[in-house]
């Protein structure tokens, strides 16, 4: 197994848009304190779509909008930036900067950004983007937190969520070129989500972003199943067992696939046998919910083939 088989961002965007508030309190308190929770925050993907449409990148990363309500009740768009698996990027500064700016340009929305860096270098640590002449200038400053500065210790000590998160992304970081190590992390990781006391909601989230991110071969994974197994028949915890999750992520698949299909037929008519096949053939859920966003914009059946062909190399 290589390093690309790990799933960091769509384990981060999925952790950010089902548990937001805490990933605010986690990593950003001092915002967290400002925001009136007694109003829904709102993700907006659809917007967020716009502004980083004319990205010109080949590399994948975990981004999220949502729009809150303040204490003095303004309205402040926070859009969060993940960079998973980069050493260095020049042009990381000059892409949050044109995110921002797009943001406000297109929506006359007040913007911050915030940036949670999970690469591996101790060092590159980005945080703003300037340029300009003399008495014209312009900088722009961005939040970042560094996952390299936390601790297992201090993780462990935590009851918020996103200290799992962390936790399963630096031990699979490190593990790289020890899975058998990386097993054993995953195993302990995941008994943290029952000595933690979450409510059963919770540890299904997470067991799900630790088990897609920790990625195990076949044997090693067997072995990490069988001692959750194990050590749920001995407590006698009341969870669902890893058939049952199987089956959920079975029929999350079979209707992502039924929604690609009935879109495409409603903007296209009938497809052809082996786009069907083809379609029906993708096992990878983040390509297909992926996938689901494509099939309002493109422009005939052949180019949806073609997506299929050149994404399914970067989920593979």
């Amino acid at each position: 197994m290589t390093e690309v088989t790990a799933n960091y961002d769509e384990t981060w965007k999925e952790a950010i848009s089902e548990y937001f508030d805490s990933f605010l309190q986690f990593f950003y308190p001092e915002i967290y304190a400002k925001v009136d929770w007694n109003k829904t925050p709102i993700s907006l993907d659809k917007e967020l779509e716009q502004i980083t449409a004319a990205a010109e990148t080949k590399k994948r990363h975990a981004d999220k909008l949502f729009q809150v309500w303040l204490k003095d009740e303004q309205i402040l768009w926070i859009l969060i930036h993940v960079e998973v698996q980069s050493q260095y990027d020049k042009e990381f500064n000059q892409r949050m900067f044109i995110y921002n700016y797009r943001a406000f340009d297109l929506y006359n929305q007040p913007v911050i950004s915030l940036a949670i860096l999970g690469d591996e270098s101790q060092t590159w640590r980005p945080s703003s983007y300037q340029y300009g002449l003399g008495n014209s200038q312009l900088i722009f400053y961005f939040s970042i937190v560094k996952l390299l500065d936390y601790h297992c210790v201090d993780l462990e000590q935590s009851q918020n969520v996103f200290a799992i998160v962390v936790m399963a992304h630096l031990k699979t970081k490190e593990t790289t070129s020890n899975l058998s190590e990386r097993e054993q992390w995953k195993w302990n990781v995941s008994r943290l989500l029952y000595e933690k006391g979450y409510n059963r909601k919770a540890i299904v989230d997470l067991y799900k972003v630790i088990d897609m991110m920790m990625a195990l071969p076949i044997e090693l994974q067997a072995s990490f199943e069988e001692k959750v197994t194990n050590y749920q028949e001995e407590r006698k915890v009341p969870l669902l067992s890893n058939i049952e999750i199987r089956a959920i992520e079975r029929t999350t698949k079979k209707t992502r696939k039924e929604d690609i299909l009935k879109l495409l037929q409603k903007r296209f008519g009938n497809l052809t046998e082996s786009l069907v096949e083809n379609i029906n053939k993708i096992d990878d859920e983040w390509l297909l919910e992926s996938l689901v966003v494509e099939t309002i914009s493109v422009n005939s059946p052949e180019d949806f083939q073609e997506l299929i062909d050149s994404q399914s190399a970067d989920y593979s």
